[in-house]
C-alpha cells in the first residue's frame, strides 16, 4: 500500500476552539501512523509550538512551521528544508514598526524576537543593541501585531504593494488584535508539502490537505485531495474538494475515517 502525506492545519481545524484536541482525533491520526501514513502538522505556528501539538497527538516524524517557511525533521531534530526573509525587507520591516511604534516579531531558529514586550519563554525582547544579530540570523517569518487596527492595517498595505512582500497570514475583522504575517516569497504551506513528498519520494496523488484559512489554500492547490472543515473561510471552502464537519465536531478524525486510507 502506497504511504500518504497528510498536512493538517493546527489552530481551527486539528484544534477545537477552546484549544483542546479530542481523544478520538488523536485515535485516528495513532491509526494513521500505524498504516505508515506521514502525518504532518502544517501550521503558521513556530517550531516550539508545532511541535508541542505534535507531541500532544504522537506525531514524531516531520512537521512544517512557520506557514510552511520550514520543514523539520523530529527524530533527527534537524531542519530539512527552509526559506528564510532577506535582510534588507528584515530592516525595511523593522525601521516602518519603530518609527510608527507598532509591536513586530521576528521568527528565528526556535526563538522569537519581539519589540515592546514579551509573552513566553521562547520570546527575546528586540532591541536597537541586538538587532543586527537578529538579522544577521536566518528570519523565517515576520508578524506583526497590536490593538491599533487602522495603523496595522496601513502597514500591511504598504508591505503588499510597495513592498512587495509574501503577506500568507492575517487577522480576522472580529480578533481582539490586529495582526499580520511576513515569510519569503519562496515559501508556502502548499510549497513545503511538496518539498517534503520529494524528500520522501511520495507522488503528489498521495497528498492529503486538511485547513481552514487561506494561507491553507496553497497545500488545497497541490494535494490530490483537500478538505476544508466547515468553519473555515469563503475562499478556503470553495479551494477544497471536499468540505467537512467543523473543528468543533472531531471534523479531521470523521473525514479520515471516512477516507479509508
Amino acid at each position: 500500500m502506497m504511504k500518504h502525506i497528510i498536512a493538517i492545519d493546527s489552530d481551527g481545524t486539528l484544534r477545537k476552539t477552546d484549544g483542546t484536541i479530542s481523544d478520538f482525533t488523536k485515535m485516528v491520526i495513532k491509526k494513521q501512523i500505524e498504516k505508515e501514513n506521514i502525518v504532518v502538522i502544517c501550521t503558521a505556528r513556530p517550531r516550539y509550538h508545532t511541535l508541542k501539538i505534535s507531541n500532544e497527538v504522537g506525531i514524531n516524524s516531520f512537521m512544517i512551521s512557520s506557514n510552511g517557511s520550514e520543514i523539520y525533521d523530529v527524530q533527527k531534530q534537524k531542519i530539512i528544508w527552509a526559506k528564510y526573509i532577506d535582510k534588507k525587507n528584515c530592516k525595511l520591516l523593522y525601521d516602518y514598526a519603530i518609527l510608527h511604534n507598532i509591536r513586530i516579531m521576528f521568527v528565528l531558529e526556535n526563538i522569537e524576537y519581539v519589540t515592546q514586550f514579551t509573552r513566553n519563554d521562547n520570546q527575546i525582547l528586540l532591541t536597537e543593541q541586538n538587532f543586527d544579530e537578529v538579522i544577521n540570523s536566518k528570519v523565517k517569518q515576520i508578524m506583526v501585531i497590536g490593538h491599533e487596527k487602522n495603523k496595522i492595517n496601513i502597514f500591511k498595505e504598504i508591505v503588499q504593494n510597495e513592498y512587495k512582500m509574501n503577506i500568507l497570514d492575517s487577522s480576522k475583522e472580529n480578533n481582539e488584535e490586529t495582526w499580520f504575517s511576513v515569510v519569503s516569497n519562496e515559501a508556502s504551506k502548499g510549497i513545503a508539502v511538496l518539498k517534503l513528498a520529494e524528500y520522501l519520494n511520495i507522488s503528489k496523488e498521495n497528498i492529503i490537505a486538511i485547513g481552514n484559512d487561506n494561507n491553507d489554500i496553497s497545500m488545497f492547490e497541490i494535494a490530490k485531495i483537500s478538505a476544508a472543515v466547515s468553519n473555515s473561510t469563503k475562499n478556503a471552502l470553495e479551494k477544497a474538494t471536499y468540505r467537512i464537519k467543523s473543528n468543533d465536531e472531531d471534523g479531521v478524525a470523521i473525514f479520515l475515517n471516512e477516507l479509508n486510507i
